[in-house]
This record gives structure tokens, C-alpha cells and sequence, in this order.
């Protein structure tokens, strides 16, 4: 078991896992130590009472009577063929993304001494909160296809493996049709407040001229703030709009060279998760432009009205303020395109299911 699940107990006061013989706890000192630990205020104190199973740690603490170093040396040497470039600067390879990682390469580290298993099951590891366990799938997956290159029986109490195989299962057909009915119904959503939004813009940065001779910038922020809100589900809508429309010139070439058009989900779903990462390189961008304005608009005002120097910066201004509404607007057409994708994703999961691909 991991870290303090050992010491759970039932609502009577006895363990509820008694059965439990080795603990991993590979966290650092100060989190286990800590009093206010999320999990288990007594936890240090249950790790120091000597009445608890075989805890591998980064070392043997004296205050710890059943702690046992972890062998860490041994286990990077399992993976001593593989080697990172990154950025030019090559790594060792050292993978582990979360502490059942580190008891699978424990177990393959003792399959190669001659202490097989001869099974491995893993229960209540489901890594089924995106947020919180996504990034820990990769070394999830790493140690598991370790272990079962090197023979050991292994059976999962999860669904993180159910799913389709790529290629052979879980292509769904879409054809260009669907596609464009579509794309007809968000259109139809979208009405004309795209026409809208593109006259409001034009207006809002025309008054910006009302800083030559003023100090406008209050009345300017409001504005702004309330054009940005009226322009939000235009520029998702239109972000939706543009995703399938991508997806619409694809299916229509697929269609001409093979006679059908057929997605996978996988390929919706690595599009989601990398229009959020340009969503969160973008946003940076946005915050820092908008820093550079409000500095930019401070030195504007303490020029002299109406003067040369005034109007220099005031276009400089406006061009600042065109570029922040747009990466504003391209943040909204993101958003879209990753909701447009997760309709997909859904779409085809949906089919297949009722189809029967799910096992």
C-alpha cells in the first residue's frame, strides 16, 4: 500500500486493510513529518510506533523502526538503455510519476533477482481525475508494460487500458454530411453577432482617440470589459465553428481518395489537449500585453494634451489594445475548438458504444 492508506481504520477503530505487509512512503521528510498532513494528522506518529509494516523509504530513519531504503540505485539501472535529449541536453532516463510506479519497478527489480510473483494485481488505482492524475498515466503505463515485457502476470482492477485499439478498433465513420449539418447548426446559433462584435471593435478603438485631450481611460476599461463579455459566445461559437470546418476539409479529402470518411477519438482527443496547452500560452501572452498597456497608458496621460507627443503614443496605444482583443478573441476561439473536439470525443464514444467496439 502507499503512504498513509495502511493505517485507515473502520468506524470501530480497527484497520480496515490488516492484511497490509510493506508500505511505500518516498515522499520527503518534511511531508510525512508534517502534523497537519491532508490525509493522516498522526501519521508520523504511526510510522514511529514500530507497529507498522515494511516502509521503503528514500533511506532508513533511525525514528523510523521499520523503514528500509529503497533501492534506488538498482532500479534506475533497469532503464540504464534508455536515455532523453532534451534541448539538445541528453538525460538519464529516470521515469516516475507517482509512488506505484516505484513499487512496479521494486517488483521488476526482484523478477530479474529471482523472486518471481506469480501474479501482480493492482487494486483502487483507477487515475480517473484528469486534473489530478493525468500526468501520472505515462509512468503508470511505462512500469506496466515493464513488467509485462519481462513476463510477469499481471491483472488490473481499472478500465485506464479498456479501451479501443488504436487502428484496429474504435474508428467511426463521419461523414462529410454530418459534419455540415454541423457546422449549419452552430452557424444558425451564431446569428450575426460575428458582424456584430467586428462593428463594436471598430467603434471601441475609434474612441480611443478621446485619450488626446483626456482622460478617458476609466470610461475606455469599462468598455472594454463590457465588449468582451457581449463577444464571448460569438467567439466560442466561432471557434466551434472553425474546428469542424477543419474537420470537414478532411473528411471531404478522405472521401475522394478512400470513399469514406472515418475519425478516430484519439485524434479529437490529442487536438483537445493541445488547443489547452496553446490556451495557456496564449493567456500568458494576453496577461503580459496587458501589463505593457497599463504602463504604456500611464506615460500617455502624463504627456501633455493635445500634443505630438500624445498622439504618437495614443496610436501606439490603440495598436496595443488591437493586438490584446485579439489574442482576447483567439482565447475565445480556443475555448471553442476544445469544446467542439470534447463534442466529438463524445459523439464517437457514444458510437462505439451502441455499436458494441466498447469492451
Amino acid at each position: 500500500m502507499f503512504n498513509e492508506a495502511p493505517n485507515a481504520k473502520k468506524e470501530n477503530g480497527e484497520l480496515k486493510y490488516p492484511k497490509c505487509d510493506t508500505v511505500f512512503q518516498l515522499h520527503h521528510e518534511a511531508i510525512w513529518k508534517n502534523p497537519k498532513n491532508r490525509s493522516d494528522e498522526e501519521h508520523y506518529l504511526w510510522l514511529k510506533s514500530g507497529i507498522t509494516p515494511t516502509v521503503y523509504m528514500q533511506k532508513h530513519y533511525t525514528d523510523i523502526p521499520k523503514s528500509k531504503k529503497y533501492p534506488i540505485e538498482r532500479v534506475l539501472s533497469l532503464s540504464e538503455n534508455v536515455s532523453v535529449v532534451v534541448k539538445g541536453e541528453e538525460k538519464n532516463f529516470k521515469f516516475f510519476s507517482s509512488s506505484p510506479d516505484y513499487a512496479f519497478a521494486l517488483v521488476a527489480d526482484m523478477w530479474k533477482q529471482g523472486k518471481r510473483y506469480e501474479r501482480v494485481e493492482i487494486h483502487g488505482i483507477e487515475l480517473e481525475t484528469e486534473s489530478e492524475y493525468r500526468y501520472q498515466l505515462t509512468g503508470f503505463g511505462f512500469w506496466i508494460g515493464y513488467l509485462t515485457a519481462l513476463g510477469v502476470k499481471i491483472i488490473l482492477y481499472n478500465s485506464i487500458f479498456d479501451s479501443p485499439m488504436y487502428g484496429y478498433e474504435g474508428d467511426v465513420a463521419l461523414p462529410t454530411t454530418k459534419i455540415e449539418k454541423r457546422i449549419a447548426e452552430l452557424t444558425t446559433e451564431l446569428g450575426d453577432d460575428k458582424d456584430r462584435y467586428n462593428q463594436e471593435a471598430k467603434i471601441f478603438l475609434e474612441s480611443l482617440s478621446g485619450l488626446l485631450k483626456a482622460d478617458t481611460s476609466v470610461e475606455i476599461q469599462k468598455e472594454l470589459n463590457e465588449l468582451n463579455k457581449r463577444s464571448e459566445q460569438a467567439g466560442i461559437l466561432n471557434g466551434r465553428i472553425r474546428e469542424s470546418q477543419r474537420y470537414l476539409e478532411k473528411a471531404r479529402a478522405m472521401e475522394g481518395t478512400a470513399g469514406a470518411s472515418v475519425f478516430s477519438v484519439g485524434e479529437f482527443d490529442g487536438a483537445r489537449f493541445s488547443f489547452k496547452k496553446q490556451y495557456i500560452e496564449v493567456q500568458s501572452e494576453a496577461f503580459n500585453l496587458n501589463a505593457q498597456i497599463n504602463i504604456h497608458l500611464k506615460k500617455l496621460l502624463n504627456l501633455k494634451k493635445g500634443s505630438k507627443k500624445r498622439q504618437r503614443a495614443l496610436t501606439e496605444f490603440g495598436n496595443m489594445v488591437a493586438q490584446l482583443m485579439n489574442k482576447n478573441m483567439l482565447l475565445l476561439h480556443i475555448v471553442g475548438a476544445i469544446e467542439e473536439n470534447q463534442y466529438y470525443v463524445d459523439s464517437l464514444k457514444l458510437s462505439i458504444r451502441l455499436a458494441g467496439g466498447g469492451r
